[in-house]
């Protein structure tokens, strides 16, 4: 049992991310918006949630499927996938502050940072293990 959690920890982690994103973007966020006296902070918290678990999912699929492939070391597999997801992030809130003129919001860029990092904390172990 352990072994089959450790194997597929990354897509259930994904999916969970998945099911929070949708809840956040389709039920809780649209509700809180809709109230005039929200609370501004938790107004901002629901605006970053997005790319927070999207960084996530990025990241662990990114991961997940290099893992697949066990061509390289897990060491090189965070990194390279760290770096592509932090790539992705900077390349769409670029694309949408030109293509679909959307205000550039740095603070999207920071909570994907911030997952990014949360995400390394918890695969600090096994990268030491591997290493």
């Amino acid at each position: 049992m352990k072994l089959i959690l450790k194997k597929f920890k990354e897509p259930v982690i994904i999916l969970i991310s998945f099911i929070l994103y949708i809840f956040n973007q389709k039920i809780y966020r649209p509700q809180v918006l809709s109230n005039i006296e929200s609370n501004r902070y938790l107004v901002f918290i629901l605006g970053v949630i997005p790319n927070f678990l999207g960084a996530i999912m990025t990241f662990l699929t990114c991961l997940f499927l290099l893992k697949l492939q066990n061509k390289q070391s897990l060491g090189k597999i965070i990194n390279f996938s760290f770096l592509t997801t932090l790539t992705l992030v900077i390349f769409m809130e670029l694309e949408r502050f030109i293509n679909q003129n959307i205000k550039f919001d740095v603070f999207d860029i920071l909570a994907s940072i911030l997952a990014l990092i949360t995400c390394l904390i918890c695969y600090k172990k096994e990268i030491e293990f591997y290493n």
